[in-house]
This record gives C-alpha cells, sequence and structure tokens, in this order.
C-alpha cells in the first residue's frame, strides 16, 4: 500500500516535470483578457435588461 502511494507520487513529480507551464507574462495577459472581456459582457447584458425592462413596463403599463 505505501509502495503504491511513494510509485504514484514519483510517477506525478515525473509527470509535473514534463508540463509546459506557462510563463507569467502569458499568464497575466490571458488574466487581464478576461476580466475584460467579463466587464464588456457583464455591461452589455445589464443594458440589454435595463432596456427591456423599459420597454416592457411601458407597454404593459401604457396598456392598462
Amino acid at each position: 500500500m505505501i509502495g503504491a502511494i511513494k510509485q504514484q507520487a514519483k510517477d506525478l513529480a515525473a509527470e509535473l516535470n514534463r508540463v509546459d507551464w506557462p510563463s507569467k507574462e502569458k499568464v497575466m495577459t490571458s488574466a487581464y483578457t478576461v476580466v475584460i472581456v467579463s466587464v464588456f459582457v457583464g455591461l452589455y447584458l445589464w443594458s440589454v435588461d435595463w432596456v427591456l425592462s423599459k420597454g416592457f413596463a411601458f407597454f404593459f403599463l401604457k396598456t392598462r
């Protein structure tokens, strides 16, 4: 049991040594891109929601 755990830890370490890790600049660029796109998508969805809610309120309150 302990031998299997040790072997699994060795295999994990060997696999992690083969990973091609991205540079800090690549990670930061990707993170900034995700934040910027998320802000734009959030603003777009907020504006569509606001326009639709005002439009529905206008039509439904006007017809009563």
